[in-house]
């Protein structure tokens, strides 16, 4: 069901937005998963087995990569990248509302270089193979561009989204955009517990 002045074309792309944010959850949980049993595997063939298993350290760190980058990109789109907000906290919300765009347009800034990094780095080495699987670099190289696309898409959705609230004088939510108060948090604290 769409919110009242919501198009059935915008509740579309809002259920798509999370049906996609749940499946890279899950990714997430599969690639850190995956890399914990392939660094704990090494390290009982090392310990048991008196060898070490040529493939695994490579299966580790493209495994970390892929995490850094998805997670990069989930994480902007939730807000929940590492902030402080010491400064910002003693604002008024609609100047809280401008930094969080600032933010975000800093954040878009640097990211366009690392696309432009990604991209050029994709089209030198994207038939590249990693010396011990023979694994194509460029199945890694489009899960970051693919990652690198998704993270200036949804900053540029947060740095709209943080200048609508600032014009608007919107109350600023610690969630973020689109943040109702009951999903803000601390919103059901009724301060400290006996």
């Amino acid at each position: 069901m769409t919110r009242p002045g919501q198009s059935n074309e915008l509740g579309a792309l809002a259920r798509a937005e999370t049906v996609l944010l749940d499946v890279l959850g899950w990714l997430l949980i599969g690639l850190l998963v995956a890399m914990i049993g392939v660094v704990f595997l090494q390290v009982l063939s090392r310990y048991f087995l008196d060898a070490a298993l040529i493939w695994s350290e490579e299966v580790a760190r493209l495994l970390f990569i892929s995490l850094i980058f998805v997670g990069a990109a989930v994480l902007a789109r939730r807000r929940e990248h590492l902030t402080v907000t010491i400064f910002t906290d003693m604002l008024p919300d609609r100047a809280r509302h401008a930094a969080d765009a600032l933010a975000s347009l800093v954040g878009l800034i640097c990211s366009i270089f690392l696309v432009r990094g990604a991209w050029a780095t994709f089209l030198r080495e994207w038939d590249q193979r990693t010396p011990a699987l023979q694994f194509p670099m460029g199945v890694i190289f489009s899960l970051i561009l693919v990652s690198c696309g998704l993270l200036l898409t949804w900053l540029v959705l947060t740095m709209l989204a943080s200048g609508r609230d600032a014009v608007r004088g919107a109350p600023h939510l610690r969630g973020g955009p689109g943040t109702s108060p009951e999903q803000a948090p601390g919103a059901n604290d009724d301060g400290p517990k006996p």
